[in-house]
């Protein structure tokens, strides 16, 4: 847990934040279907803004950092490879959910207010915890880690086996100019090619847990419970919801082009910044 893998965490996740957190408001508006649109005020685009910088910079340190940290000890045992791609990824999703939890739901929760309505996330804070006691910031914590368990796996296996099959051309490339030549290392855009491909396949493969787990998280906001105030009585319940109102095809995909388009850029940008300050050993 050195400090430069903990600055490059840091760095990764506040950029990345700041820099697309508006497509994530329009994500969370439209898979809990209160907006459809693109166009917000202004200001909404960024609401939730503090609590998701405030939670995401510790979350995705811990995040990475125990993603490392278990490769590095399991590498004896499981070698460099598919078990190891899996096991490291799991452990990283339950070490950091008991942070990414509360931030889903305090983000989500700013980020359905209108400007008319809309307080501090300070204020927010103070609300749940009055209204809903601690277990309201843990509210979904469960299909949470249901749907990033997976997402994890999937997105670390085939972002290793993206820099595996990368640096192996470059490897052959080199060595069609000099056969002596030492390996090269990956550059930005070969780091953003990996990543961008990892992405789209476990954003795909979870998105309608996604969606599912959004609207639990969500369900006792004023927004969402004047639309489906059944959402509260359990997920077999926001999952009917859901499937009723789009139907089972559109539902497994509702919204995931905004998710993507959230997600893309933020994992890319993160993980080049997190890659080219402290690439792994």
């Amino acid at each position: 847990m050195d400090l430069a893998t903990i600055a490059a965490a840091v760095a990764g996740a506040v950029g990345s934040r700041v820099a697309f957190h508006p497509f994530d408001t329009i994500r969370t508006l439209q898979q809990t279907s209160v907006a459809t649109g693109y166009r917000l005020p202004f200001a909404q685009y960024w609401r939730g803004l503090p609590a998701a910088v405030g939670f995401t910079t510790p979350a995705f340190t811990i995040y990475l950092v125990s993603y490392r940290q278990a490769k590095k000890v399991l590498e004896p045992y499981l070698g460099v490879d598919t078990a190891n791609y899996v096991v490291s990824g799991a452990i990283a999703e339950f070490t950091s959910s008991v942070l990414w939890t509360p931030m889903e739901v305090v983000k989500g929760n700013m980020q359905l207010k209108s400007e008319s309505k809309a307080g501090g996330t300070w204020t927010m804070i103070k609300h749940m915890y009055r209204t809903q006691g601690l277990k309201g910031f843990y509210r979904g914590y469960w299909v949470g880690l249901a749907v990033f368990t997976p997402h994890s796996i999937v997105w670390w296996y085939t972002y290793e086996k993206m820099k595996t099959y990368l640096k192996s051309t470059n490897a052959l490339n080199a060595s069609i100019i000099d056969s002596k030549a030492p390996p090269q290392e990956l550059t930005a855009s070969q780091y953003a090619i990996a990543s961008a491909v990892s992405g789209t396949a476990s954003g795909t493969a979870s998105n309608f847990l996604d969606v599912l787990k959004t609207r639990q998280q969500l369900a006792v906001a004023e927004e969402v419970s004047r639309l489906r105030p059944d959402d509260q009585t359990g997920l077999w319940k926001v999952a009917k919801n859901l499937i009723s109102e789009v139907g089972m095809m559109r539902a497994m995909f509702k919204g995931l082009h905004v998710r993507l388009m959230y997600s893309l850029p933020s994992g890319i940008l993160s993980m080049v910044i997190v890659e080219k300050l402290k690439p792994e050993a």
